[in-house]
């Protein structure tokens, strides 16, 4: 009956993980616990809002007691910033390296040849070398016209999931304005998975019963780390020949919840984005109890982080699909460089670290500094990555201190460093200054959480939650940073509402020096256009690796989809 279930779908991930290492007890787990290097597991959400998780600002719309959880009782980085787009953050934690030092500035869409550099190493790589098996699931986003730039050829043993920006949950196609960009991509380590293999279950419920199986047939002597990159809370980006819109896909279960019913149906997008929320925290309830029950949680780091700010209305264009996140109080969204596009919630959980309760910790953390502290964390020498620009907090994290070793953090979203943005921890007085500067005029204000007013904020404040320190979303000193660049404190100023550039020009002018030296190392953009050869029409309908000389694998056969509870 097993040989039955166990579908030819299935097949790479058992031939994969073929070995199943002996049961131990609890007294042998716990002493082979202290020498074994630690399982990881990279929660890496989409487009998550601020304040769209219960932690963070103790939204009543949004309880996740499964994502709190882990919170409470690990390392809250209360200062994480990425970059504000998907594909400059992905290769920013892959790589370990600035936006602006690799040419990966712009976020990839479909049709377009280009991605991460394949002389790069990439962090499932490094941790190969400390005899890691790896696993992709979910989104990829970070090169796909080629097999080179796939997963599989980036140091994952085996992927599952998407490789482009953005996918519908259930039948797994991707859409962008123009006929020629629209098709199916769900595939298997390069091999497409056909319509009549998943049944169109709901994609993150798949992903789950694929980190599930790989939990299931993990082997205790060696080791593994799960890049698992949902597309939650992401709106799909879907197009009818005529219109281009960002859709959300959720699930029964999630939109009955009682606290998206309690929202007003005045906001029914805004109740779709919860319900997705609701998803995430399934996925992490499930991930924690796959790995408790296999006995590996004692022995695993668990990392929660997003991947820039939420797509809220009020980033208004945004071309990449608005999903009616929230970010309150921090100003703007996804797509800027206000704190709203690139401060993300994060934190690390992990028994390693030996503490009964959890910290909050303010220490600057720039994505750029996952590869260096993750490779610690598995035993590896920092020192030895060379070349990179993060840096590791893993001792500052095991020990509890809130000094963390980064001091400064810069952004340059284009050659010409017309967009431009400079964290700097000022030594003696501690204070978090940020220099930002852009030629683009836009919207610079804030939007409050949808369903919401100053009256009836809807929330119960926490520990982490945002103080602003003047009135929220008011402005006390303009900023226009396309006429002239802004400069805020943000240890007392979090919301960017005081614009301090004049009463601070010595300030102003020794980031904008430290900016000039770092723009001396901007790398031109690799962007490249579009490609009509990548017409899905060309491939019977699918999104493919088109410039690959087998832009086409096809399973042999294939049996429906089964659940992992099947086995």
């Amino acid at each position: 009956m097993k040989a039955i279930l166990c579908a030819l779908l299935w097949l790479p991930l058992f031939l994969l993980q073929s070995k199943v290492g002996c049961t131990l007890t609890a007294n042998d787990e716990k002493s082979e616990t202290s020498t074994r290097r630690p399982n990881i597991v990279f929660i890496l959400a989409d487009d998550l809002g601020h304040a769209d998780v219960g932690y963070s600002e103790g939204s009543h719309q949004t309880p996740t007691p499964n994502i709190d959880k882990l919170a409470w009782t690990g390392v809250i980085l209360n200062r994480h910033y990425v970059n504000p787009l998907c594909t400059p953050t992905r290769s920013a934690l892959l790589t370990g390296k600035y936006s602006f030092h690799t040419g990966i500035q712009n976020a990839i869409i479909p049709g377009e040849p280009w991605g991460v550099p394949l002389n790069l190493k990439l962090l499932p790589q490094h941790l190969k070398d400390l005899n890691y098996s790896t696993f992709m699931l979910g989104k990829w986003h970070v090169g796909c016209h080629t097999r080179q730039y796939l997963p599989g050829a980036r140091g994952f043993d085996y992927w599952f999931g998407f490789p482009e920006g953005f996918s519908g949950m259930f039948h797994y196609t991707a859409g962008w304005p123009g006929t020629n960009r629209t098709g199916r991509q769900l595939y298997e380590n390069g091999v497409q998975v056909p319509a009549e293999c998943t049944n169109n279950n709901y994609f993150p419920e798949l992903m789950l019963d694929k980190f599930e199986q790989i939990v299931h047939n993990a082997e205790r002597d060696r080791p593994f780390y799960v890049h698992f990159a949902t597309p939650l809370p992401r709106a799909n980006m879907e197009w009818d020949g005529v219109t281009e819109k960002g859709v959300q896909h959720t699930m029964p279960q999630y939109s009955a919840r009682p606290a998206v019913v309690a929202v007003s149906d005045e906001f029914p997008d805004r109740k779709r984005q919860l319900a997705q929320i609701q998803a995430l925290d399934e996925q992490v309830r499930r991930i924690t109890n796959a790995l408790q029950n296999k006995g590996l949680l004692d022995n695993t780091i668990i990392v929660f982080a997003g991947d820039n700010g939420g797509s809220a209305r009020i980033a208004g264009g945004n071309p990449w699909g608005i999903n009616h996140a929230s970010n309150w109080p921090l100003r703007q969204a996804k797509s800027t460089l206000f704190d709203g596009g690139i401060r993300t919630l994060a934190y690390v959980w992990s028994p390693i670290f030996k503490r009964p309760g959890g910290i909050v910790t303010d220490q600057l953390f720039s994505n750029t500094d996952w590869l260096p502290t993750l490779y610690e964390a598995a035993g590896g020498d920092p020192q030895a990555l060379g070349g990179i620009d993060g840096v590791s907090h893993w001792q500052s994290l095991v020990s509890g201190s809130r000094q963390g070793p980064r001091q400064e953090l810069p952004y340059l979203l284009n050659h010409a460093g017309t967009q431009r943005v400079l964290l700097y921890k000022e030594p003696t007085s501690g204070v978090l200054y940020k220099l930002l500067g852009t030629a683009f005029p836009s919207n610079t204000g804030w939007e409050r959480t949808e369903g919401t007013t100053a009256a009836n904020p809807m929330t119960t404040p926490t520990l982490v939650s945002i103080r602003c320190n003047h009135q929220e979303g008011v402005e006390q000193t303009p900023c226009q940073p396309w006429l002239a660049d802004c400069l805020f404190d943000l240890t007392n100023d979090p919301c960017e509402t005081d614009n301090i550039a004049a009463s601070h020009p010595e300030m102003v002018q020794l980031l904008t020096a430290k900016l000039a030296i770092h723009n001396a190392t901007n790398v031109p953009s690799l962007h490249r256009n579009y490609d009509p050869n990548s017409n899905p029409a060309r491939f019977d309908g699918w999104l493919t690796p088109w410039m690959d000389p087998e832009p086409v694998r096809k399973p042999a056969s294939c049996a429906p989809f089964n659940p992992s509870t099947a086995f």
